[in-house]
């Protein structure tokens, strides 16, 4: 009697399990979602151009007159978008970017170097 109890529970959770993979994924997310690359594309679109900014703390002028002796190097930032694939098992990957630097470090000109990296 128990085995038979087990077994109809294991046929009932598996068809409700099942039944949940029966629904079609435009019913679940609609037909008018964006791709991953339209979205990428929208949201780095404005950050291609724009020089990034260092924050500036609220510091003396002695040390502003320091600063501008001290420069920071550029430290490119690259982007890259790796599309949508499958593993060699055959599982999807979707879609996405990253971004990594060029230096590990960001580095701090001594005065009269950055006059070569301008």
């Amino acid at each position: 009697m128990r085995k038979m109890i087990l077994i109809i529970v294991t046929i009932w959770i598996n068809a409700g399990l099942l039944s949940g993979c029966a629904t079609s994924k435009a019913k679940v997310f609609g037909t008018d979602m964006p791709s991953m690359k339209s979205i990428h594309d929208e949201k780095f679109h404005n950050a291609n151009g724009e020089q990034l900014v260092r924050p500036q703390s609220g510091i003396s002028d002695a040390a502003n007159a320091e600063q501008e002796e001290f420069q920071w190097l550029p430290n490119p930032t690259l982007r890259m978008y790796v599309f949508r694939h499958l593993t060699a098992a055959g599982h999807p990957v979707p879609g996405y970017s990253t971004f990594f630097r060029l230096y590990t470090q960001d580095h701090i000109a001594a005065p009269g170097e950055q006059a070569g990296w301008e």
